[in-house]
């Protein structure tokens, strides 16, 4: 891939927000209209990333992990400002690395990303249609194979069209996501942010849908009991805990089989809101036993 090299700079002006257009404006801003704003591949700063309902909502044919989710929204976040078709976008592997010493991960993460297949579903802004793409969620990229060499990226035309009639965003704080350890506290706080701002504070699913949503894979965990167990709690007390909501899922049953799962949000309340901004700026070793309130007896 012919690539031309620009500018850390040149990058980083282009995530500023950007100035306001003269003129009338559009009676619905498009997700493409927001911009992300702060530091948001710093996990050290605070920033936001945009990420438009369609890939909140995307169904993953090739499963992703927890790394390769942040760094698809890293990657996803870098170029946000300037999104165009057939445009290159270059990153250091050193920023995407963060603090790990070798590239190991980021190699298998990038080729992971590659092969990455999912289902994005959406409507045709001309006839109203219900549509579904399966599409790459990474463009062809490069990656200079020096330790301190960049990665070039791009994404698919056909993803591009996509979001240029995306008109439902969530505006994701970075410094949270850092913080979720888990791939699916990550996916439904994407889900909770994609919706914080309806009308609706609650919407029902299939445990089919839910299950989609949070990502898991079709041979993972089958039985409901085990995905409530090892996915969907454990990711409810993260986000709980460390986000700025109250989230609840209702399991509805038809006899003994749950039919639906109810997802509820709610913001906190200004001590709530409070507690969560203590406990984002703590240490991580003992999160988990003050999330469930358990004694740390030091001996």
């Amino acid at each position: 891939m012919s690539v031309s090299l620009a500018s850390i700079d040149d990058t980083e002006k282009s995530a500023s927000p950007a100035p306001p257009k003269s003129g009338a404006q559009p009676e619905r801003l498009r997700s493409l209209d927001i911009r992300t704003t702060g530091h948001p591949l710093d996990p050290g700063n605070m920033g936001s990333i945009i990420k438009p309902a369609e890939l909140v909502d995307v169904v993953e044919i090739s499963s992703l992990n927890r790394t390769e989710l942040v760094l698809y929204n890293q990657l996803l976040a870098h170029a946000w400002n300037d999104m165009a078709p057939g445009k290159v976008y270059r990153l250091p592997k050193a920023v995407l690395r963060g603090s790990h010493e070798s590239n190991d991960r980021l190699h298998e993460a990038f080729d992971r990303l590659m092969g990455a297949f999912a289902k994005v579903r959406y409507r045709d802004p001309r006839t109203g249609r219900a549509l579904t793409t399966r599409i790459n969620l990474l463009g062809p990229n490069t990656e200079e194979d020096e330790d301190q060499g960049s990665f070039y990226y791009t994404f698919h035309e056909s993803l591009f069209r996509i979001l240029e009639n995306s008109h439902t965003w969530a505006r994701l704080k970075s410094e949270i996501m850092y913080l979720l350890r888990s791939k699916y506290s990550i996916r439904l706080y994407e889900m909770i942010e994609r919706r914080i701002n309806m009308h609706a504070q609650s919407e029902s699913f299939t445990v089919d849908d839910f299950r989609a949503h949070l990502g898991v894979p079709d041979d993972k965990l089958p039985r409901y009991a085990d995905f409530n167990k090892h996915a969907l709690q454990p990711a409810l007390e993260e986000i709980n805990q460390l986000t700025d909501y109250v989230v609840t899922v209702a399991a509805v049953k038809r006899g003994r089989t749950v039919e639906k799962l109810q997802l509820t949000w709610l913001k906190k309340s200004p001590e709530a809101l409070k507690s969560a901004a203590d406990e984002r700026s703590r240490s991580r070793i003992g999160r988990s036993v003050r999330r469930h309130g358990k004694i740390e007896v030091i001996v």
